[in-house]
């Protein structure tokens, strides 16, 4: 019975979804019975009237499965479900906070919940546009080149683009959230920030660069009886460094210059095995990082209300982040029942503060571990994959594996106070535009490129060890 009904479906993929649905469906009930923001019938169909539209974009997961099914059997599946899961608590969460946002910030944060569904909706068109689109057959029909070839052999554009948004921002970035960080532009209608795309274009770059380069830093020059890589080599890294330092000093931008070194540093270190390179990476980006700490006013206030938020003047963010995660304890207040949206900004850089308060240790437990799974996922990805590109393609994924887990713990750690908070999104839960549009980027990759993968009892002990 169970295999007739797989040929029809994804089992495995479409049971989580509907998990993931019932869980939803659950969080938004309660919100509505808690906050009494809309009249439930208890009936079937009534509650089906107060879970529609917002659970939309969710059963559109449901949809999507079933067109993989079709178009993309081998995609893995267990990355649609976790794809469905933050983004569920995202929509739950900003349904949460919108009526608060809407009388705190009516200007600037008008219908959060209608248009976090939009853009979760538009990502995952987004999504499917990346994997059921045949793009291998219609490059090697007009260039004859398939995707991962232009990815690869094309790097060095894939670079201009990235330095050109690095331009575009310092000479015309604004600051549409009066945050301090000149981190987006705006064309016409569209505000959006750069270095969302800029950290898909630079894994692309860093991909094809060490898969080409990988001898010359695995060889390189011995010194004093320590192999060092060659010159050329060590351009990449000191390249990387440097941009960070720019994003620190010119941007202001904290999150996204520690998000794309540490991206940079994992990839070298599984593309030559040694934690050398890493561990000097590390080193040189703290003490650019120190080195700046004393001349810029920015990164000062940073460390400052990180050290000791109750003795300044602008701590006040988070020392209520710290009443709330404490207010939720083990099982938290319920959904509904706290007061988030006291804590500012708790829909975008403290979405997991409210996570805490409403859902309790519990709660954001199982949002780490769901981010821990996905981690886990992606880099037994990278492992099984084969082919002509295998490398390549092995260096993909772990770099956008790492954006979006590197993420999500730098504005983990920044809420719970374990490191200065950086003002960057939780990828899919956190409000926003174009982060959620780019994450979808980069998981429809993700998802495309796990299409190659070896089941794991088709390999080889070593390559299992």
């Amino acid at each position: 019975m169970i295999r007739y009904i797989r040929r029809f479906i994804r089992l495995d993929e479409v049971l989580l979804l509907i998990l993931v649905f019932m869980l939803f469906a659950v969080g938004y009930i309660q919100l509505v019975l808690s906050t009494n923001s809309a009249e439930l019938v208890p009936t079937a169909r009534g509650v089906l009237q107060t879970l529609w539209p917002s659970s939309l974009p969710l059963l559109c997961f449901i949809v999507m499965s079933v067109l993989l099914h079709r178009f993309q059997p081998n995609t893995d599946q267990l990355l649609l479900p976790l794809t469905a899961f933050f983004s569920g608590m995202g929509l739950l969460f900003t349904a949460r906070l919108a009526p608060s946002l809407a009388v705190l910030y009516p200007d600037t944060y008008p219908d959060v919940d209608s248009r976090q569904a939009m853009w979760i909706t538009l990502g995952l068109i987004v999504f499917g546009l990346i994997v059921l689109v045949p793009w291998d057959d219609i490059l090697l029909k007009r260039t004859r080149m398939s995707l991962i070839d232009h990815m690869a052999h094309f790097r060095y554009a894939w670079l201009s683009i990235g330095m050109l948004l690095i331009v575009a921002t310092l000479f015309f970035g604004v600051d549409p959230n009066q945050s301090g960080v000149r981190a987006w532009l705006t064309v016409g209608p569209i505000t959006f920030q750069p270095s969302e795309l800029l950290k898909i274009v630079l894994v692309i770059f860093l991909a094809s660069y060490l898969d080409e380069r990988r001898g010359q830093l695995v060889s390189g020059m011995e010194w004093s009886g320590i192999k060092l890589p060659s010159l050329a080599a060590m351009l990449p890294l000191l390249l990387m460094w440097g941009i960070a330092m720019v994003l620190i000093v010119i941007q202001r931008d904290l999150g996204a210059a520690l998000m794309l070194f540490s991206v940079f540093l994992a990839m070298i270190y599984v593309a030559t095995g040694r934690g050398l390179y890493a561990g000097g990476g590390l080193v040189a980006f703290l003490v650019g990082a120190y080195t700046l700490h004393h001349f810029l006013p920015i990164v000062q206030l940073r460390v400052s209300l990180w050290l000791d938020p109750w003795m300044q003047e602008r701590g006040y963010q988070s020392v209520q982040a710290m009443y709330a995660l404490a207010s939720g304890g083990i099982w938290g207040s319920g959904i509904g029942r706290g007061m988030p949206a006291i804590v500012p900004a708790s829909h975008t850089d403290y979405i997991f503060t409210s996570i805490g308060e409403e859902l309790g240790m519990f709660g954001a437990v199982s949002v780490l571990l769901a981010y821990l799974l996905f981690a886990v996922r992606g880099y037994s990805i990278a492992m099984r994959l084969t082919g002509t590109y295998s490398t390549f393609e092995q260096l993909l994924v772990v770099g956008f594996t790492t954006i979006l887990v590197i993420q999500a713990f730098i504005i983990i750690g920044g809420n719970l106070r374990l490191i200065p908070l950086t003002g960057i999104t939780m990828p899919f839960v956190s409000y926003g535009g174009s982060a959620v549009l780019m994450n979808f980027v980069v998981m429809g990759l993700l998802a495309r490129l796990s299409t190659k993968q070896q089941p794991l009892n088709a390999l080889k002990p070593s390559a299992r060890e």
